[in-house]
């Protein structure tokens, strides 16, 4: 009886420390996210597919990328995004509202990004300055 009862808490006890171990690894599945400053034009997810703004900014009165982001956004049912040219990587911008205030510029984003979803949860947006010389 001893021997039984001893042997159901061993059980017990390694299936605990199963547990705790598959908690810990989903902790740390769950740590994908890190602060970082991501460069690149604020965009619309229609646009940034190809990179450009070919469809709205054809029409007379949207000739300029932020009218074109503010147009498929406000009209078209897309979101802003961050869109690195040089990487051709688009990145989701949790912070819709901040965003809008950039459409169309070159800025620096400084953020917690989360690789599971892809989306930079926007702690600060800047304007990317450009040299006049």
């Amino acid at each position: 009886m001893k021997t039984s009862a001893i042997g159901t808490i061993a059980v017990l006890v390694l299936a605990g420390g199963g547990l705790f171990a598959q908690t810990a690894t989903s902790i740390s599945a769950h740590g994908n996210r890190y602060m970082n400053m991501f460069t690149g034009e604020i965009t619309d997810s229609f646009c940034a597919v190809d990179g450009q703004h070919n469809g709205v900014t054809r029409n007379d009165k949207n000739t300029s990328k932020a009218n074109c982001t503010l147009a498929c956004v406000k009209l078209g049912g897309a979101e802003f995004v961050l869109y690195n040219p040089n990487t051709k990587r688009t990145y989701k911008l949790n912070d819709q509202e901040q965003s809008e205030a950039f459409a169309g510029e070159n800025v620096i984003v400084a953020g917690t990004y989360d690789m599971e979803t892809g989306t930079i949860n926007v702690a600060k947006i800047t304007p990317v300055i450009q040299n006049a010389f």
